[in-house]
C-alpha cells in the first residue's frame, strides 16, 4: 500500500497546506518528464471534483503543465484533451474546441495518436455540432468522414461514431448519408449494452436517442 508520500500528487482535495506539499516535492523533481507526469495527474485528480474551486486549480496546473513543459508531450497531449473533455462537459465551447484541435494538429504532424483517446477529432467535430456553429459544421463532416474506421473498437465507440455522424449529416441535409448512419446507430443501440457510458453528441440518450435516429432515418 502506498503511504503518504507516495500520494503527493494524488490529491482529489486541495487547501494551503496541499498545496504547499505539493510545490515542495514539484520542487525537488529534478526530471522534467516526471514533473510534467505529476501536474498532470494531480490536475487530471482535481478536475474531476465536483466543487468548482477545486476544479479551478485542476485547470491551473494543467495549463500550467502545457505552459511549463511543451514537449513533454506524453503528458501535455492527456491534459489538454482532459481540457477538451472539461470545456465540452461545461459548454465552454470555444475553449474545447481550442483543446481539441491543438491535440489534433499534434496528432497530424507526428501521423500518430500516441498519448490520446484516439477520439479528439470526433469530440472537436460534436463540439462544432453542440454549438451550432453553421459555417464550420463542413469541418465537422470532414472530421467524422476521414476518421480511421478501424479505431472504432468498442461498442459505445462505434454508436458514438454513428450517431455524431447522423446528425452532421442531417444538419448539413446531407439526407443519404443521415439515413445510413442513424440506421446504424439504431442497429447498435439495441444490440447489447455497452460496457461503458457511450459519450454524449447530441444530447440524446436511451429511448431519446433512438426516436432521434428513427425521425432522421425516417426523413428521405
Amino acid at each position: 500500500m502506498k503511504g503518504a508520500k507516495d500520494n503527493w500528487y494524488q490529491n482529489k482535495s486541495w487547501n494551503g497546506r496541499i498545496d504547499s506539499h505539493f510545490e515542495d516535492q514539484l520542487k525537488r523533481t529534478r526530471n522534467a518528464g516526471n514533473k510534467a507526469e505529476y501536474l498532470k495527474v494531480q490536475g487530471c485528480f482535481l478536475l474531476n471534483s465536483s466543487h468548482a474551486n477545486i476544479r479551478e486549480v485542476g485547470i491551473s496546473l494543467l495549463t500550467r503543465l502545457c505552459s511549463d513543459f511543451p514537449s513533454e508531450y506524453s503528458s501535455v497531449l492527456p491534459a489538454q484533451e482532459k481540457l477538451g473533455d472539461y470545456y465540452l462537459v461545461q459548454k465552454n465551447y470555444e475553449q474545447a474546441e481550442y483543446y481539441f484541435k491543438m491535440v489534433m494538429d499534434h496528432c497530424n504532424k507526428q501521423n500518430s495518436r500516441t498519448g490520446t483517446s484516439t477520439r479528439a477529432d470526433l469530440k472537436w467535430a460534436c463540439t462544432i455540432l453542440q454549438s451550432n456553429q453553421s459555417e464550420k459544421m463542413e469541418t465537422a463532416y470532414q472530421l467524422v468522414m476521414q476518421y480511421p474506421a478501424a479505431l472504432l473498437k468498442l461498442h459505445e465507440h462505434k454508436l458514438y461514431h454513428a450517431e455524431l455522424a447522423a446528425h452532421i449529416c442531417d444538419r448539413l441535409n446531407k439526407k443519404t448519408e443521415a439515413v445510413v448512419f442513424a440506421g446504424n446507430a439504431i442497429a447498435l443501440s439495441k444490440l447489447s449494452k455497452p460496457a461503458f457510458n457511450r459519450p454524449k453528441t447530441n444530447g440524446t440518450s436511451g429511448k431519446l436517442l433512438l426516436k432521434t435516429m428513427e425521425a432522421i432515418s425516417l426523413d428521405k
